[in-house]
């Protein structure tokens, strides 16, 4: 158990150093990552009081799948160290609607326990995902535009 406990210590100390080099918001990573644990208890909870099959591997999966997307604010945070362009702001954002988009799962699996009906649920973040992908895209082919006038943005 001792080593266990210096692990995590060790993990969390890394984790911190990397938040911080890319200058992202700790406070902001933590609410996320609580929020995404209170997330997958509330998904258990429902899926056992509505009666849908349980495995522990969708159990995995979908924290892992959870965890995964803290590597989304991450990327971009790198991506603006490695282009030495101030995307701050954007990573900001990407991580609010992150947080928004949990909460809105978390009432939505709360409503399912109450009712014991399962809840039409809203999937913002395939919403955000392709948001910030395009906006990606766009910049990158503005970036191409200025390297190079003669270049053709195909629509």
């Amino acid at each position: 158990m001792q080593k266990i406990s210096e692990y995590t210590d060790q993990l969390k100390l890394l984790l911190y150093v990397i938040f911080m080099y890319l200058e992202m918001d700790t406070g902001i990573v933590k609410i996320l990552f609580y929020l995404m644990i209170m997330d997958t208890f509330l998904g258990v909870t429902k899926t056992i009081v509505l009666n849908n099959h349980f495995t522990f591997k969708k159990l995995a999966v979908g924290f892992v799948s959870k965890l995964a997307v803290l590597l989304i604010p991450t990327a971009l945070a790198l991506m603006s160290k490695g282009l030495n362009y101030n995307f701050n702001w954007f990573v900001t954002v990407v991580m609010d609607l992150l947080i928004v988009s949990d909460g809105i799962s978390i009432i939505s699996n709360i409503i399912a326990i109450k009712t014991k009906k399962e809840v039409e649920n809203f999937d913002a973040m395939t919403l955000i995902l392709k948001s910030i992908r395009n906006r990606l895209i766009m910049l990158f082919k503005k970036l191409l535009i200025t390297i190079d006038p003669k270049f053709h943005v195909e629509k």
